[in-house]
């Protein structure tokens, strides 16, 4: 009866060790996993306040890109406005010379006209009395009377003339006066428009400059953000790997001790049969078994690496056994494929799916020896180890990914 109490408290005490290494471990694994969504929360902030900015930004751009286009357009007319306003001037100038001759024309054809009058008006009398007496017949006298008559007409006429060529001038100059003051107008409003557009165009470009700043300021914020998620990826990895290295010695010793337990409960029982074996012959491990057998060795195990191509520090998603190549590649545990194709990256891969939901990932394999579907068992081979796809050389590369879709990816090592 002591015995019997003595394993049930050993059993008893196994069991709290095992769970409360398992629930520091868990608690341990959770709050870094919970700090890592944190980051990722505050990762989705910033791109959405990345994608804002740069539309504000877009739209600025776009805005002073249109008045830009308002100043080309006002700065061409300005031109041919003033064009327009030097032609008028130099018009004027030369109106106003014409204007100065047909004015200086009317004064000498006037002086003549007064002369003419003047001197017919003193002698009048006598040139009267001279034509008669001087004139030998009637038609010359009429002749001279005629040519008087016409001249008096002609200094008439001419001066009407002259006063109709000043007056159209002058109408000319008028009007040349009025399309400069139109076009002085114009010009001084097409100059106001600039300016304004110009004041315009400053305070967006200042505008621009700040969302500039402020893009700079999340692209950094972002950068600082990616290295602290990549950080809390690593620590969620050794929480993880940490977690599996406490676990493991304890469920050993737990698993020892029921064992023993358990013997000595088969040797009580059994006392006349002591030549019987107490060790049932084994059956498939609960847990994953190596991909590539006897070839346990890693060159690149889960977490951050230093990329073989690019030399940048990458997360690495899986689990890397070297082997010589055409090795035979086995199934880690019982499961049904799910996928077996070629991969640009992945080259010849295959996804088989467990019942823990979990699919077990084979990658680079040179040939694939299942197809999609087929239930395969735990160290049966599937495929054979190559160094196809994004690959430096001959190996097995081992991932886990939770459900059937390759991405969200977890250690292997969990399921060792």
């Amino acid at each position: 009866m002591k015995k019997n109490f003595s394993r049930i408290l050993s059993l008893l005490l196994s069991a709290t060790l095992v769970l409360s290494m398992a629930g520091t471990s868990f608690a341990s694994v959770s709050s870094e996993k919970s700090k890592l969504s944190d980051l990722n929360s505050q990762k989705i902030k910033k791109n959405a306040e990345k994608k804002k900015l740069q539309a504000s930004k877009s739209e600025v751009e776009a805005y002073i890109e249109e008045v830009d286009k308002k100043l080309t357009d006002l700065s061409t007319q300005i031109y041919k406005t003033q064009q327009e306003l030097d032609k008028t001037e130099v018009n004027i100038k030369k109106t106003e010379k014409k204007l100065k001759a047909a004015e200086e024309s009317i004064k000498a054809q006037y002086a003549d006209m007064k002369l003419r009058i003047k001197y017919m008006y003193e002698n009048g009398d006598t040139e009267l009395l001279d034509l008669i007496l001087n004139s030998k017949s009637i038609t010359e006298f009429l002749n001279k009377a005629e040519y008087i008559t016409e001249l008096s007409q002609y200094d008439r006429k001419m001066l009407n003339k002259l006063k109709q060529t000043r007056k159209t001038i002058s109408d000319s100059k008028t009007s040349l006066e009025k399309d400069k003051k139109n076009l002085v107008t114009m010009q001084t409003k097409q100059k106001t428009d600039k300016s304004q557009l110009e004041s315009t165009v400053a305070s967006k470009q200042s505008e621009l400059s700040e969302y500039e700043d402020l893009l700079e300021q999340n692209e950094a914020s972002s950068d600082a953000l990616d290295q602290e998620i990549k950080a809390q990826e690593e620590k969620v990895a050794q929480a993880k790997i940490a977690a599996q290295t406490t676990q493991a010695p304890t469920q050993a010793a737990a698993k020892a001790q029921t064992n023993t337990n358990n013997n000595t409960n088969n040797n009580t029982n059994n006392n006349n049969n002591t030549d019987t074996n107490t060790n049932p012959t084994p059956s498939k491990s609960s847990g994953w078994i190596y991909p590539v057998p006897g070839h346990t060795s890693v060159s690149s195990d889960y977490g951050y690496r230093k990329d073989p191509f690019s030399g940048s520090s990458t997360f690495h998603n899986g689990i890397d056994f070297p082997a010589p190549g055409g090795t035979p590649v086995v199934a880690v545990a019982d499961g049904t494929v799910v996928w077996a194709n070629y991969n640009a990256t992945a080259g010849n891969w295959t996804g088989i799916k467990h019942s823990n939901g979990v699919t077990s990932v084979y990658m680079h394999q040179s040939s694939i020896l299942v197809s999609v579907g087929q239930h395969v068992s735990q160290g049966q081979t599937i495929g054979l180890v190559g160094t196809t796809g994004s690959s430096t050389g001959n190996h097995l590369h081992l991932g886990a990914t939770s459900g059937t879709t390759p991405g969200n990816w977890v250690n292997p090592w969990s399921y060792f």
